[in-house]
């Protein structure tokens, strides 16, 4: 497959035939993600892992576009996570979340760079986690924001607020909670 991908000697060579060969390199790339995939769920060996990242961003870099794109770029992200690589999966999430047009795995890839988040800052020192926490309120308001119906969103900007009274950031934690006041239909009580 790496032979007919979008940065291939056959497409620069024979652009004509690499237009033809699309929809089978398209099928084949995402088939062999898929496979090594689901490889790796069974084996957890790295090397499949790796083969199956491999694959999924040669797929999504050379059909960046697809209409399989972004369910694609969320299955890269499950994979990064699954193998602790907890700083891409958010990466990728993130991805999923806001720069492909809406789709089935939006709000849930946005949630699910924030578990990431979560995971990176328990392993962080403590110079580290304050730069990962800033990130992660980033994200939270980022998911709120475009999310705002997601049930998750009163609970997620609860966790900004605190985030950011923990940090001393006093005005923007007062900001975070005028907008859980606000939320229609109310946030529960406990936020």
């Amino acid at each position: 497959m790496s032979h007919y991908g979008i940065v291939s000697e056959y497409r620069s060579a024979n652009p004509l035939g690499w237009d033809k060969a699309q929809n089978l390199v398209r099928l084949h790339l995402g088939e062999l993600a898929r496979y090594y995939h689901a490889s790796a769920q069974k084996s957890k060996s790295s090397e499949d892992y790796a083969e199956a990242i491999h694959w999924y961003r040669l797929y999504l870099s050379s059909f960046p576009t697809d209409k399989d794109a972004a369910e694609n770029n969320f299955l890269l992200a499950e994979l990064l996570f699954e193998a602790g690589r907890f700083a891409e999966a958010s990466i990728e999430y993130q991805h999923t979340a806001y720069d492909y047009p809406a789709n089935v795995r939006s709000a849930d890839a946005g949630y699910a760079a924030l578990l990431g988040f979560a995971r990176q800052i328990e392993s962080a020192d403590d110079s580290q986690k304050v730069i990962l926490q800033k990130a992660t309120v980033e994200s939270e308001l980022k998911f709120a924001g475009q999310f705002g119906n997601d049930p998750r969103a009163a609970p997620v900007l609860a966790n900004a607020a605190e985030k950011l009274l923990n940090l001393k950031e006093y005005q923007q934690a007062a900001e975070v909670a005028q907008k859980i006041v606000d939320l229609q239909p109310a946030a529960p009580a406990e936020q």
